[in-house]
């Protein structure tokens, strides 16, 4: 399911995954699917809240990412850089600003790894 992304001097999109863009509205990201770990990052000045997202029906559905057993989304309002991991195979993965105010929020999405994926999910 979907094309390798490949190319360019980044060494997450050799053979790996790479989306990075801006958020200056409540709207989402580009999807990707993602297996192992992967890199998450946000940061700018901005008013908004941004939640990672998945999906396991091709971009159909979208759920928030629980960060604990109590099922708290994962979610910031503030700049950030984390690792996450993604255990299944063909899960796609996205960033959504779910509420906006003001500014810019500059995101990247990264992984090199040969088990990355991109395409074939709606945003």
């Amino acid at each position: 399911m979907g094309q390798p992304i490949g190319g360019g001097n980044d060494t997450a999109a050799q053979g790996g995954v790479l989306i990075a863009g801006t958020l200056t509205s409540a709207t989402n990201s580009a999807a990707a699917i993602i297996y192992g770990s992967f890199n998450v990052s946000l940061w700018g000045t901005f008013s908004a809240t941004v939640q990672l997202q998945r999906s396991f029906d091709g971009g159909t559905t979208w759920l928030p990412v629980s960060s604990d057993p109590a099922g708290d989304p994962l979610q910031w309002t503030v700049p950030v850089s984390l690792t996450w991991t993604e255990v299944e195979h063909t899960v796609g993965y996205r960033l959504a600003c779910t509420a906006y105010t003001s500014g810019t929020a500059n995101y990247r999405l990264s992984q090199a790894s040969d088990f990355a994926f991109s395409g074939g999910l709606s945003r």
